[in-house]
Formats: structure tokens, C-alpha cells, sequence
């Protein structure tokens, strides 16, 4: 197997446990619909896009939430319904992506939005002893900054070049197969990690740890 000198991790449910189902049944409570059909997995309404490629701001989200929530709900109720999928923060893997930076090139690659990456530096803060989130990477990419969004190709092929990667040596980890597929069509080494507590085993197997 090719040397690894750089490594890509995905920061939802690879990372940091999220739940979708806790921030739907939060924003069920505040909804004036059945809010399933607006936040899913599966089906996103295109204001998540939208806001997840950095296309409309963070009270832009909020307000156009509200069209479908009941009337009074404000912008803390809003922001904490969404900040409720961010659910734990392993403290095993911050001493595993520590580890992996004496060694390796380390980045994260996340589809995040602008509320998200501030509830995440936040937690780093209070939770994990450094200022922001990305410090654990040598640096990290966020889809509402860079402008794109997983599964594109462009958002690979921007970190491939700004970080001037060889594809070959680089590993990337993510939990939906679709980005996953994505990273292959361009080379890179990638895996589909499906169980959130399996991230250790994954890097023994590969010899990465």
C-alpha cells in the first residue's frame, strides 16, 4: 500500500458524534410543519445548500427559517434547535488527531455552515483546551468558505491544490459513501468509516497508527 503522508478527515460522525434526529425532533417542537420534509438527510431543503456553501449568511438561514416555524420563535431558539446535532465530542479522538499531526499532514474537510463552525470553536474552547476547532488539523476547510460542498469534485480538487497534495499519498475518511466515491474519481485513498467508534480500527488496519 501506497505511503500515506497526508490525511483528510471528515469532522460529522467521524469526528464529533452527530445525531440528525435529535436537531429534527428539536425543530419539530419549534415548527409550524411537519419540519421533516425540510431537514433531512435524505431530502434538504436548498436553504441548507445554500447556507452550507457560504451563499447566504447565518441570518439569512434564520430568517428564512422562520417561514416555516411557528410564529415568536427567535434567533437563539433557532440556533440551538440546530446546534443540538452536534451531540459529543470523544475526547479519544482529539488525542488521536494530536498524535496524527506529529506525523502526518492533517486536515479537516467538512460540509459545515457558519453557525456550526462557531458552536465547534466554541466547544474547543470550553471543552478541549484550544482556541478553535481547526487547531487539532494543520488546517481545515470548510464548505461554507471555500465556496463548495462534498460531494463535488471541485472541493477535493481545492484542497489538493492549496495544500499542494499528491492524490496517491493522501487518505481521506467520511462517513456517507457518496463523498467517499467522489475522493476516489480523483484518486485519493479513501474510506467509508460507518460506525462512528470504529475510527481507531480503521487507522490500525491501514497502518496509519
Amino acid at each position: 500500500m501506497t505511503k500515506f503522508k497526508n490525511l483528510i478527515f471528515d469532522i460529522g460522525d467521524v469526528i464529533i458524534d452527530i445525531d440528525y434526529l435529535v436537531t429534527i425532533g428539536e425543530f419539530q417542537k419549534l415548527a409550524a410543519v411537519d419540519f421533516t420534509e425540510i431537514v433531512s438527510y435524505s431530502k434538504q431543503h436548498q436553504i441548507f445548500d445554500l447556507f452550507e456553501t457560504g451563499k447566504i449568511t447565518a441570518q439569512d438561514f434564520r430568517n428564512e427559517l422562520k417561514k416555516f416555524l411557528k410564529p415568536g420563535v427567535n434567533d437563539d431558539e433557532i440556533t440551538r434547535a440546530w446546534n443540538s446535532i452536534l451531540i459529543n465530542y470523544p475526547e479519544r479522538k482529539f488525542a488521536l488527531l494530536n498524535e496524527l499531526k506529529s506525523k502526518y499532514n492533517i486536515f479537516a474537510l467538512s460540509n459545515i455552515n457558519e453557525i456550526h463552525v462557531e458552536a465547534i470553536n466554541a466547544a474547543a474552547r470550553e471543552k478541549l483546551g484550544v482556541e478553535e476547532f481547526g487547531d487539532f488539523f494543520h488546517r481545515a476547510y470548510y464548505s461554507n468558505e471555500v465556496g463548495f460542498r462534498k460531494p463535488d469534485k471541485e472541493i477535493y480538487e481545492f484542497i489538493l491544490a492549496k495544500e499542494n497534495l499528491n492524490a496517491n499519498e493522501t487518505f481521506f475518511v467520511d462517513d456517507k459513501a457518496e463523498n467517499v466515491e467522489a475522493a476516489k474519481q480523483l484518486g485519493i485513498h479513501a474510506y467509508q468509516l460507518k460506525d462512528r467508534n470504529k475510527l481507531n480500527e480503521l487507522l490500525l488496519d491501514l497502518k496509519i497508527l
